[in-house]
């Protein structure tokens, strides 16, 4: 039998774990198609094997949609608890935790799946608004344009308003507003009637327009010693959000030796190699460009110590919006 290589930087990886709060990628292993799969199977297997395509590709929300689709159609605790990690990767708190939850309200996630899962879900509900919708089981709720929802659910947002819409068992549906805060909750009955306020359509902010300045403001070029501490920082913070996104992906490749080993096959082997081929080329780049980056930085910042004082900085008002004059 073959032995996986364990790549020396993931015995670490419980640290990187615990500053990221990341949860692994598990693997899902396609059952081979037979006689009796019927299209519903068929579609779901090929959603998967795309969402997994994707993934490697690091097209997150790509991958999390479709990862999502392949559980509509066949529910699967892996593909969901997949579909949280693509979600959080995309930069979506709300939709990562929506999926956890569903991850771990469907059977068959393993103890440290589970584990990781309700860990993800109560840090990103401090930093969402829940919408518990409670009703009939026959009815179904959605958040915005985010997965449906049966009933009773707890349904994630960001900070602020957003639209509920209730599918009720006769084909009749209607919408409720709410607004949500950080870390609260918001209880709606579907069986009551909706309040004025949950049926007002949204307030939208009065637009004021800005008077023509009375002098025309001259905008100065910057220096071009700006100019690369800005690539310096831009470079940094790429550079540390790929060495991130290599910590995640190195718990998916343990997750997926892990799977190897208990069910070996040429599918699960392949696919734990890519995970680990992935993670190497995110830590190399991620450490190239972060050393580039505070390099570019340290070195404009020690030039410019032997500039003179720097200009002061105005704000001017446009009508096409607010600029800002001067130099650093």
């Amino acid at each position: 039998m073959l032995r996986l290589k364990t790549l020396p930087i993931l015995r670490s990886l419980p640290l990187c774990a615990a500053l990221l709060s990341a949860a692994a990628l598990s693997t899902f292993v396609a059952r081979p198609a037979h006689a009796e799969d019927d299209e519903t199977t068929k579609e779901a297997r090929r959603l998967y094997n795309e969402a997994r395509e994707a993934m490697s590709a690091k097209k997150y929300k790509e991958a999390a949609l479709n990862f999502e689709a392949a559980s509509r159609l066949r529910p699967h605790a892996v593909a969901l608890y997949t579909a949280a990690q693509a979600w959080e990767l995309a930069g979506e708190p709300a939709r990562a935790a929506d999926a956890y939850a569903k991850a771990l309200a469907t059977p068959k996630l393993n103890d440290t799946q589970a584990t990781r899962s309700r860990d993800r879900l109560a840090a990103l509900e401090k930093e969402t608004g829940v919408v518990v919708a409670l009703g009939p089981e026959t009815t179904r709720v959605q958040l915005d344009d985010q997965m449906e929802a049966g009933l009773p659910a707890r349904l994630h947002g960001s900070p602020g308003a957003h639209v509920v819409t209730i599918f009720f068992a006769d084909g009749n549906s209607e919408t409720r507003n709410v607004t949500l805060e950080a870390a609260g909750s918001v209880e709606l009955d579907t069986t009551k009637t909706a309040t004025p306020e949950e049926k007002a359509p949204p307030k939208k902010d009065k637009v004021v327009p800005l008077a023509e300045p009375k002098t025309k403001a001259v905008r100065e070029e910057p220096e071009p010693s700006s100019v690369w501490k800005t690539v310096g920082f831009v470079a940094t913070g790429a550079g540390l959000a790929t060495l991130a996104g290599g910590a995640v992906l190195g718990l998916a490749a343990k997750d997926a030796e892990d799977t190897y080993k208990a069910a070996p096959t040429q599918e699960t082997l392949d696919h734990a190699k890519g995970l680990e081929s992935n993670t190497n080329i995110l830590f190399i780049t991620g450490g190239v460009l972060t050393a580039a980056g505070i390099g570019l930085v340290v070195w404009q910042s020690m030039s410019k110590s032997s500039k003179p004082a720097a200009q002061d900085v105005a704000l001017v008002i446009k009508p096409a919006g607010l600029f800002a004059e001067g130099s650093f």
